[in-house]
């Protein structure tokens, strides 16, 4: 009789065990680690007074319906083609080629650098404002 009372203590003690260790534990429940206690708080910034843009582009349109981008783009003016950037170059080419030798005068190359220039500023792309927003 003795070792089958030991193996009922045995198991009296393990089965005793088994139940109050889970009860204990879940007593008391740990906080997350995502718990508001434990975030860091972010710190205040600090911001001044902002300047706004208050150009035309810049402000809202309401014109009552939605922006359309089916329109093709169109340029502001013609573009030029490629033949005609090769033939620029090579009459820039030639021009400072003239102006090294001494074939033409300063006064001469300043006035095509000037018109050379001129067209330089018209082919500049413009920013326009969209078709309907």
């Amino acid at each position: 009789m003795g070792k089958r009372m030991e193996c009922v203590r045995a198991a009296t003690a393990l089965s005793v065990c088994g139940l109050l260790l889970p009860l204990l534990g879940a007593c008391k429940t740990l906080d997350p680690i995502v718990a508001p206690a434990h975030m860091k708080r972010p710190a205040a910034q600090v911001v001044g007074p902002q300047s706004v843009d208050a150009s035309p582009m810049a402000q809202k349109r309401d014109t009552g319906t939605y922006p359309t981008f089916a329109k093709p783009m169109t340029a502001a003016l013609p573009q030029m083609e490629n033949d005609e950037a090769d033939s620029m170059q090579t009459s820039m080419t030639k021009l400072g080629a003239a102006r090294r030798r001494g074939q033409i005068s300063e006064v001469e190359y300043k006035r095509r650098v000037a018109e050379l220039r001129a067209l330089q500023e018209q082919q500049k792309p413009v920013a326009t404002p969209a078709a309907s927003q």
